[in-house]
């Protein structure tokens, strides 16, 4: 199996999401920790981000943890590390969050790099 391969197979169902106009728009910082480097992790972030109509970022950080910020609707945001949490080539170990304040300057998510 390519390299290829293995980063589309390994990934979990999508869990559908509603958009819901009701759900209120918030921005909140999460760390994960566990196996999340080298593993296709911010990729996979990237796409269910864009999928829900999330910006921000997700980035390596040196401690072998990742850190990403989302802008959105709150039900897409929680979906997002819902399915995070199910693709198999990771192992999230813990999750810290923090709520932040919307910046609604962003128009897309992306991969940042040190």
């Amino acid at each position: 199996m390519n390299l290829f391969q293995w980063l589309k197979g390994g990934g979990a169902a999508t869990i559908p999401v509603q958009d819901d106009p009701s759900a209120p728009v918030v921005r909140r910082r999460y760390r994960f920790s566990g196996l999340v480097q080298g593993v296709g992790f911010r990729w996979e972030a990237k796409r269910l981000a864009k999928q829900w109509k999330l910006t921000g970022w997700v980035r390596n950080e040196g401690d072998g943890s990742v850190i990403m910020e989302v802008e959105g609707r709150a039900n897409n945001m929680e979906a997002l590390v819902r399915t995070m949490q199910k693709v198999p080539r990771f192992d999230i170990t813990a999750i810290e969050t923090e709520d932040l304040p919307c910046s609604g300057e962003e128009t897309a998510f992306e991969v940042l790099y040190e």
